[in-house]
């Protein structure tokens, strides 16, 4: 066990570094002081007294579901270790995992672990866009099944229901709870909860707005794990309150930098490559080729180089592509062979820049 005073309450693991780090803003905005955490620690000696919640970011989104599992449990046993007493597995607002993915495994796991019999799954997140409707995943006004994210070059989403898709994926039944439930008395909606979990493994919540999210927040206090999209830590002041933790307003005002910024993109959606697009209208931008990079016409030391002299304009360093470019790639590099080489020299390249700006 730990040796803190007052150890920290909520433990998160996400299943995706940019997805932790929305999370943690998330969680900062509701007035909790959090620390993000880019691997497992090897050890429990960090200074964690005055922190609220622990985000630990992992590399499992499309991993093998054995290795997502393993780094899960892995994580939540730090987790235990320093004295987290809830437990929070964030995974993407619009369930990248197919009916083969991992994010049924790793819930299987983390509440056979706890010894839990339920949770709930709410991937929404209405200020993106990203909603359910009678346990039906949109995005905008379209299907998951009919977005872009039908085509995604990783996890083809060929189906909207995420009833179905937990199913497929874990080993359990799930509920839907509609939205008509949620907008009742909280009370009802809290007693709904209850009954369902009496039965189901797995309870997708249906979330329309931001208004159910902090209805959502307000009466998760039977489960030891909730899973869902960042947008399900939008307000868990109430839960906090709980445990005697009351969330302090000064940490929502995040801390502004004057120093040098530099953005890195590596997501190849549809919405990132819109983004990237607007971005590059008005700031310096640099794509990363990996056929140049393998050939080294375009070198490690040149993308460096270019990152520091255009550092007071916040560049953008990219290798989000196109679903043809992104497949041409696989096809002929290698699904492994690229990653590695294009998230390596990513990371590198933050690591060089952080000390260097």
């Amino acid at each position: 066990m730990n040796n803190y005073s007052q150890p920290p309450i909520l433990g998160c693991i996400a299943d995706d570094f940019t997805g932790a780090s929305d999370l943690a803003t998330f969680l900062v905005n509701s007035g909790l002081k959090t620390l993000q955490l880019n691997s497992i620690p090897v050890d429990s000696d960090l200074a964690l007294d005055d922190y609220d919640a622990i985000v630990i970011a992992l590399k499992t989104r499309t991993v093998d579901p054995s290795i997502a599992v393993e780094a899960s449990l892995k994580a939540l046993h730090w987790l235990q270790v320093v004295g987290c007493r809830k437990f929070y597995f964030k995974y993407c607002s619009t369930f990248d995992s197919t009916s083969a993915g991992n994010i049924g495994p790793v819930i299987d796991a983390l509440l056979d672990e706890l010894k839990l019999k339920s949770t709930i799954v709410c991937p929404a997140l209405p200020i993106n866009g990203r909603t359910v409707y009678m346990g039906h995943l949109f995005v905008g006004d379209t299907p998951l099944n009919e977005s872009p994210l039908k085509d995604h070059p990783l996890t083809p989403m060929k189906d909207s229901s995420v009833v179905r898709l937990i199913e497929a994926q874990g080993k359990g039944k799930a509920i839907n709870i509609p939205y008509h439930c949620i907008e009742a008395d909280e009370a009802s909606f809290n007693q709904a909860l209850l009954e369902a979990a009496k039965n189901y493994r797995y309870i997708v919540l249906d979330t329309l707005s931001t208004e159910h999210l902090e209805c959502i927040g307000r009466n998760v206090e039977a489960f030891t794990l909730i899973t869902g999209g960042s947008g399900l830590a939008t307000n868990l002041t109430s839960e906090f309150s709980k445990y005697g933790c009351v969330p302090n307003s000064s940490n929502k005002s995040a801390r502004q930098s004057n120093g040098p910024t530099l953005i890195l993109s590596g997501s190849c959606s549809a919405m990132t490559q819109l983004q990237v697009a607007e971005y590059k209208q008005k700031h310096p931008a640099l794509y990363i080729d990996p056929f140049k990079l393998l050939n080294q016409t375009q070198t490690y030391e040149q993308i460096l180089d270019w990152a520091l002299k255009n550092q007071s304009a916040a560049p953008l360093i990219y290798t989000t592509s196109s679903k043809e470019v992104v497949s041409k790639v696989q096809s002929e590099i290698g699904f492994e062979k690229s990653q590695v080489l294009l998230e390596g020299t990513l990371a590198k390249l933050g690591e060089d820049c952080i000390k260097r700006f």
